[in-house]
């Protein structure tokens, strides 16, 4: 949001108007953003775990216990031993973080005397407090906790978890524009270059709808993932096909490229099979890459299905026939209000540590007309003809998640 000729005080016509920059979003959504960017609480309690002592700041608590400078390290570790664990720095910093949402922050308080209702009771709830109220510690804005650029993002997406979803957060960046005239400019074009999650599908049907389904399903994360291309402008196509998502997927590996990358398969016995050969060949995937297939969903244990016979059986279909389309709502994957049911094909071999088993694929009944069916109702939405209830999504969202928060 922009704002033109503002003033911190409007009334005072001397002095000079500024344009104001304001990004604004909701708790909920600067969540998925954390958590789809890997930025998780589990990964803060790794960060505050693995560097431990070196990571808390008590030079203000044991300035307020008038502990002799020179004796901080040795006092210091010896309290961070004893009364210093990940959940009690959390409880403290749910406590402090709740008293600050209902009155104000801590940093404007010069010691816990000023306000009856703080009360800081705990080693942690002493460590955070005090160093907020000191103002001159370099990690007051840290909460008491020694953090570099890098890591400070786990901090706050630890803080969001103690507020309420739909509250709104607000971040006014208009000050980079006293820094520099072109600070707001760069800073603008750098967002929308940010790196991307690359997501390698089977084919142009999954890319289309996962594309569109992420529009309307989570409009706040597709600038965070890109669905690689099928074809170009130009003419360039590149094959589809669980095959090529192997040999892709192993490129990049072979590679060593930073980006993050995940390799989505079908929920079908094609797909489990191309996974499960995809793992065989490379055991020890980095942490930026990831294999998957579509979730296995508790409502396709009893799908109907097209025996040889003509006969329909309500049978499991996970990991034998779930393609991108059994995702879809329901109204468009039926026929006359009638489930189509799955056409078995043929018998995949699947190996697990060595193990043989066999499992059969089969394929949605009418999947071109399903196909269709899609695009029209996705032109009509587009168009405005139709709306969506995202009720009727349920089963894409889940699929979504998987994607999306598979580096959570």
């Amino acid at each position: 949001m922009i704002k033109e000729n503002v003033r911190y005080e409007p009334d005072d016509e001397d002095e000079e108007p500024f344009t104001q920059y304001i990004y604004k979003t909701t708790v909920r959504n600067a969540k998925d953003r954390f958590d789809a960017l890997g930025i998780t609480i589990s990964h803060f309690e790794e960060l505050f775990n693995s560097k431990g002592w070196e990571l808390i700041d008590y030079d203000a608590l044991l300035s307020h216990l008038h502990i002799d400078y020179d004796d901080y390290d040795e006092v210091g570790q010896k309290r961070y031993k004893k009364y210093v664990t990940y959940q009690k720095w959390i409880n403290s910093l749910k406590k402090i973080i709740k008293y600050e949402l209902e009155n104000k922050n801590i940093s404007y308080l010069k010691n816990e005397n000023e306000n009856k209702d703080l009360k800081l009771s705990t080693e942690c709830d002493k460590i955070i407090g005090y160093t907020l109220m000191d103002w001159d510690s370099e990690t007051s804005y840290s909460y008491g906790l020694k953090l570099n650029d890098s890591e400070y993002p786990f901090l706050l997406r630890q803080i969001l978890e103690f507020c309420d979803d739909k509250s709104e957060i607000e971040l006014d960046f208009s000050n980079l524009q006293f820094w520099d005239y072109d600070c707001i400019p760069k800073a603008k074009v750098l967002n929308d270059y940010i790196e991307k999650t690359i997501v390698l599908l089977e084919g142009t049907s999954d890319k289309e709808i996962l594309e569109f389904s992420m529009s309307i399903l989570y409009p706040h994360l597709k600038d965070l993932f890109y669905f690689m291309d099928f074809d170009s402008p130009l003419g360039a196509k590149r094959d589809g096909g669980t095959s090529y998502l192997i040999k892709n997927m192993k490129t990049f590996y072979f590679s060593k490229l930073k980006s993050k990358f995940i390799a989505v398969f079908d929920n079908d016995a094609e797909g489990f099979s191309s996974k499960m050969q995809l793992l065989n060949e490379v055991k020890d995937w980095p942490s930026n890459m990831k294999a998957l297939c579509y979730p296995i969903l508790k409502q396709f244990e009893n799908y109907p299905t097209l025996s040889p016979s003509g006969k329909i059986d309500n049978i499991d279909i996970n990991q034998k026939a779930c393609s991108i389309e059994l995702y879809l709502p329901d109204f468009l994957i039926k026929e006359d209000g009638v489930f189509n049911p799955i056409v078995w094909e043929s018998r995949k071999e699947i190996k697990i540590d060595g193990d043989k088993s066999f499992l059969y694929q089969g394929v949605i009944n009418n999947k071109d007309k399903i196909k269709k069916n899609f695009v029209k109702f996705k032109n009509n939405i587009i168009s405005g003809k139709e709306t969506i209830n995202k009720e009727d999504w349920s089963k894409m969202k889940l699929l979504l998640e998987s994607i999306v928060f598979c580096f959570r």
